[in-house]
């Protein structure tokens, strides 16, 4: 269970720091419901996904 905690601020974390870090990079994912529970359930490789799907499309 701390584990999964854990993983979850980690990834929420990641999400902002990528939001953060927008303004240098031009990637920047869009708060919604989606990416937040994506981002929070699957921790910093579902941060990594959402950030290739966003480059790719």
């Amino acid at each position: 269970m701390k584990s999964f905690l854990i993983s979850g601020v980690l990834g929420l974390a990641a999400l902002a720091l990528v939001n953060l870090c927008a303004p240098y990079t031009g990637v920047a994912l869009p708060l919604s419901r989606l990416s937040i529970s994506g981002s929070a359930l699957l921790g910093i490789p579902g941060v990594t996904l959402m950030v290739i799907l966003d480059m790719l499309l």
